[in-house]
């Protein structure tokens, strides 16, 4: 990258500027090509991306790849606009990376598209280097996410000290570049945010942090799967359809051993035809755990395994927010409890958030005496908002600290 610059600023050093002009009077004025000081700057910031957790080799091989096609004689062949875009596009890339990050968060499901405002880096790219201050345009991407400023300035340390922290350092670039991600979604859209690893959860609406609470998250064995949704409805005093993987692994034994299992504890059978049935009128020698062509379905109430409360969403994996009745397990540092789902502290708090302008049906709803309830109550959302739930190494306590949490899934 330094010796491409180079010779482009040699150039033009050597260049008449008015010879420039002659070339072609009408065309706009160039933004690089003809300004040497503006294409060091560029330069230097790029030799010193891995500090801002970029790769400058990713901006050296799009230049090589543009002036393997153009020549680097700009003003002898009269290319001079030509390169003066490519420079503009080296630069569009570079600042694209600090504003949205340089890869998009892994997930195992992208079911949403955020709104972000993709236009605004090409226009402050340009009033930037007129104003000969890419430096400063730099800041305004490092220091306008709180957390991505944070992520920097621990880099920079682990950078400046030993090699023993390479690990460290690779979940801190990996880092920047979602928040990053994150840090341009939230300037514009209203979602819940949980991280797998911290098993913490925070929504935000336009940029702010309107809550945040510990979450019981998925074991090794069983673990939750990441992805983007948009968030359908709020379920109020939920039935629980038990998951095949339960059944089969959990329940079916159980259920040869003693018949009255599922009635012992609050599960209704349910065929294919959706009736209910009878399990102790059932031929236990005809099934298996791979042949049981039943629903189990646990009631409503306080001791239900999804509490007084679902979120639902679209989730290949089956998976969705909720209650839960056991709230000791909160208590805990380490939460990975769950078959994959996702159980919240205080989930009458994110309904009320998720039903500001549709109140009614959970205002009325008694929670301290469900079993005035027997059947499920669904309410739609109606304010677009979305969940991603996404696996961060770092992450931030409530009074902004960062931390590093252990890599439970092994990913």
């Amino acid at each position: 990258m330094r010796l491409i610059f180079t010779i482009i600023v040699s150039i033009l050093l050597l260049a008449n500027t008015k010879s420039i002009a002659q070339l072609d009077s009408n065309s706009k004025p160039m933004l690089f090509i003809g300004h040497p000081t503006r294409i060091s700057t560029l330069d230097s910031l790029i030799n010193n991306a891995s500090s801002l957790a970029l790769n400058s080799k990713d901006y050296d091989y799009q230049l090589k790849q543009y002036t393997a096609k153009d020549s680097l004689l700009p003003i002898v062949n009269n290319y001079q606009y030509i390169n003066d875009s490519i420079m503009i596009s080296v630069a569009n890339h570079f600042f694209n990376d600090l504003a949205f990050g340089n890869s998009v968060p892994k997930l195992d499901h992208n079911g949403v598209k955020f709104k972000m405002n993709v236009n605004e880096v090409p226009l402050l790219v340009k009033k930037y280097a007129e104003k000969e201050s890419l430096n400063e345009l730099v800041k305004y991407y490092t220091k306008g996410s709180k957390e991505v400023s944070i992520i920097l300035d621990t880099l920079k340390f682990y950078q400046a000290i030993n090699m023993v922290n390479a690990d460290k350092v690779k979940v801190l670039q990996n880092a920047a570049n979602d928040f990053r991600w994150l840090n341009a979604i939230k300037k514009s859209n209203k979602f819940i945010l949980v991280n797998i690893p911290s098993a913490q959860l925070k929504a935000y609406d336009s940029n702010k942090l309107i809550m945040s609470m510990r979450v019981i998250v998925g074991k090794s064995s069983t673990p939750t799967n990441t992805l983007t949704s948009q968030i359908n409805r709020v379920i109020l005093n939920p039935y629980w359809m038990v998951p095949k993987s339960i059944i089969k692994n959990e329940m079916f034994d159980k259920y040869k051993a003693d018949k009255d299992y599922f009635f012992k504890n609050g599960f209704t059978l349910i065929n294919a035809s959706y009736k209910t049935v009878d399990p102790c009128n059932l031929d236990i020698t005809k099934y298996s755990k791979d042949n049981f062509p039943f629903m189990v379905r646990q009631g409503t109430g306080l001791d239900n395994s999804l509490g007084l409360l679902k979120i639902e969403f679209e989730s290949p994996s089956s998976i969705y927010l909720h209650d839960t009745p056991q709230k000791e397990l909160f208590k805990n540092n380490k939460r990975f409890y769950s078959h994959g789902c996702i159980r919240m502290e205080r989930p009458i708090d994110i309904g009320n958030w998720l039903l500001q302008n549709n109140r009614i049906a959970i205002d009325t709803f008694d929670f301290k005496q469900p079993s005035k309830y027997t059947i499920p109550r669904p309410i739609p959302v109606t304010i677009a908002t979305q969940v991603i739930i996404w696996y961060s190494l770092i992450d931030f306590d409530n009074k902004g600290a960062l931390k590093f949490y252990q890599n439970v899934y092994k990913k």
